[in-house]
């Protein structure tokens, strides 16, 4: 039990500091998100929740995610947040040690200096759960290719449930498809495994991965809806970007998977009659390929090629030599003062349980001076959280996380206005914007100030100004 215990007590600890630290507005439109989709008993939706795109119809990627995340909410609140995303980021450890166990690695340092480039990535998004299932997959997979007769069918039905699972939980799942065959394919052609019923065995467990994907209510639309999301994201967030524009965070993890996927690959190399090693390698590889072009992929890699890295750690005999021992002393070293770290983050962050950094967003006060039925222009990471706090009584934001709504030439149009182009408050009073929440210094903040528009709420990170128009009002 013992690297089971470690996996989840490093993981839980992240999760404790995560719990503390919620930096990412999508969070909060999510659990409004969930709430309709179990108020309106489908996941099809219309946008109720701006006044740019308002009617427009949508679903969500995540349907089933943003439903357990609503149901956190209305049970406890920011505790029911804090905990939910505790339980997510903890099922991340029991994964990745459940695999490594399965492969039989017993070294955990290299572990925990791995889980430093996935920290940020791990929160309360459906990524989090994508990092729990895709090892589990992967691992599954890998294992059918030993398997016959009836435990076959049963790990195929175990499988196909897994991705179902997956898929609805988060449209990533579609990922699985690609990397699965990669590793299937190198599992095949380098372990001597082209007989038919290798052939076969990988064969059923793409159709049943492909099949899993295509278990949602979404049905066939699931691949249009993935890539709606990225053609709307890629040119605007960091992590759909790629490698050479995306953000230094993306790129410390995608360093950090490439360290991890050339240790699963050693670990293979070592271990050469062991199909799962070669599968983990394969997948991983091709999702550490694709991080170049997509930054999200790269925390993907990392977390499938952990448990391969643990394996080569295993096989090295550190106490054979002084260099060897010294790398041991301080990778000890490094991996006990992340987790005094952790320790430490997880105390400070203590009043923050649930709730928004305040460093990142407005105050509860601010949002909630909010003239009621008001239409808002916003910055854009600010939408979420002000359609958790103030949609029930009208108010609409201007933006959001859910790009694949607005579309890249919508939010793109509507970003230049937060910037204050010219016009834009003429352009505001014709689409009856009459609430600014934004950054103090937006030049647009002065130019509304000028024109007559009043402060009626502001914090350090945000001011709200009402128009001369809604005053009258």
């Amino acid at each position: 039990m013992r690297p089971l215990a470690v996996g989840i007590g490093l993981f839980a600890l992240v999760g404790a500091v995560r719990s503390g630290w919620f930096a990412e507005g999508d969070t909060f439109w999510q659990i409004q998100t969930g709430t309709e989709i179990r108020h309106r008993h489908t996941v099809f939706l219309t946008d109720t929740f701006s006044w740019s795109v308002a009617g427009r119809a949508w679903h969500p990627n995540s349907w089933l995610f943003d439903v357990l995340l609503s149901l956190a909410w209305t049970g406890a609140g920011p505790v029911g947040l804090a905990l939910f995303t505790l339980g997510c980021i903890t099922l991340v450890g029991a994964s990745v040690a459940v695999t490594a166990r399965s492969l039989g690695a017993r070294v955990h340092v290299t572990t925990a200096l791995l889980v430093v480039p996935l920290l940020l990535w791990l929160s309360a998004r459906p990524q989090t759960l994508t990092y729990a299932l895709l090892p589990l997959v992967t691992l599954l997979a890998g294992r059918l290719l030993n398997r016959t007769g009836r435990r076959r069918l049963a790990g195929l039905a175990g499988l196909y449930l897994l991705v179902t699972l997956w898929v609805n939980l988060h449209l990533a799942a579609l990922a699985a498809v690609p990397a699965v065959a990669a590793g299937l394919v190198l599992a095949l052609f380098t372990h001597h495994r082209r007989s038919g019923a290798a052939a076969a065995t990988a064969a059923a467990t793409m159709a049943v991965i492909v099949a899993g994907c295509l278990s949602s209510p979404f049905g066939l639309d699931v691949l249009g809806s993935a890539l709606a999301t990225r053609d709307a994201s890629t040119e605007l967030i960091p992590e759909w970007a790629p490698l050479w524009r995306t953000a230094w965070m993306a790129v410390f993890t995608w360093a950090g998977a490439a360290v991890a996927v050339g240790l699963a690959i050693a670990a293979w190399r070592r271990r050469p009659h062991e199909p799962l090693l070669a599968v983990v390698a394969g997948a991983s590889a091709l999702l550490l390929v694709a991080g170049v072009e997509a930054a999200r992929f790269s925390p993907m890699a990392l977390v499938v090629a952990m448990p391969a890295a643990a394996v080569w750690a295993t096989d090295v005999d550190w106490s054979a030599g002084p260099g060897r021992r010294r790398v041991a002393f301080l990778a000890r070293g490094t991996s006990i003062g992340l987790v005094v770290a952790l320790l430490a983050l997880t105390a400070v962050r203590l009043p923050q349980y649930g709730r928004p950094a305040p460093d990142s967003y407005p105050a509860d006060t601010t949002v909630d001076a909010v003239p009621a039925g008001c239409r808002l222009l916003n910055e854009y990471d600010d939408g979420g959280y002000v359609i958790l706090r103030r949609t029930a009584d009208g108010v609409r934001v201007a933006m959001d996380g859910r790009n694949d709504v607005y579309g890249a030439a919508r939010i793109a149009d509507l970003l230049e206005l937060v910037q204050g182009r010219p016009g834009a408050l003429a352009e505001l009073g014709r689409d009856d914007v009459r609430c600014l929440l934004l950054d103090p210094r937006r030049p647009l903040v002065e130019e509304a100030r000028r024109a007559g528009w009043r402060e009626a709420a502001a914090d350090r990170n945000r001011v709200l100004l009402l128009s001369p128009t809604s005053q009258s009002d």
